[in-house]
């Protein structure tokens, strides 16, 4: 009988990911994450500004349709939501596909969110690694270039 464990080559599991967390930020758990991080603003009467670093596999095809039309359902499921045009982006040697979305929460207002998206494809699977970071709408001059800086400084290790 053969041991088979995981991971393994047929599957290998999450990548190892890091990120540069500003000063005044603090990292939490929130499910089905590999990193979560958010602006510690204690008391605040914002929504504070976070993001996530989520893994999964997808089944091929995975590329700017299939982003385009995940986001777009995404959108969709909330009060105004709407879905800007994919961009897309070199960092730390990986290529990633995104896209700035916005809607309406009963308890926080308007939300922005930016989404970003780096495959590794292994046969007919793509290893998917998916940045989000979400602000309150009222303060996008604020956390906008945060969020991006955060972005800028993921590292994705085969």
């Amino acid at each position: 009988m053969t041991r088979i464990s995981y991971p393994s080559e047929v599957v290998p599991g999450p990548p190892p990911v890091s990120l540069d967390m500003p000063e005044g930020w603090t990292q939490v758990w929130a499910p089905d994450t590999l990193i979560a991080i958010r602006d510690d603003a204690q008391g605040a009467d914002h929504f504070l500004a976070n993001v996530v670093v989520r893994f999964y596999q997808r089944l091929a095809p995975f590329g700017p349709d299939e982003i385009q039309a995940e986001l777009t359902q995404y959108a969709q499921q909330r009060r105004d939501g709407q879905v800007g045009a994919l961009k897309q982006m070199s960092v730390g040697g990986r290529e990633w596909l995104g896209a700035d979305l916005a809607f309406v929460d009963d308890q926080a207002g308007t939300v922005g969110q930016v989404h970003w998206f780096t495959a590794q494809r292994h046969n007919d699977v793509f290893d998917v690694v998916q940045v989000t970071g979400s602000y309150a709408g009222s303060r996008r001059e604020q956390d906008y270039a945060t969020i991006d800086a955060i972005v800028d400084s993921v590292r994705v290790n085969p």
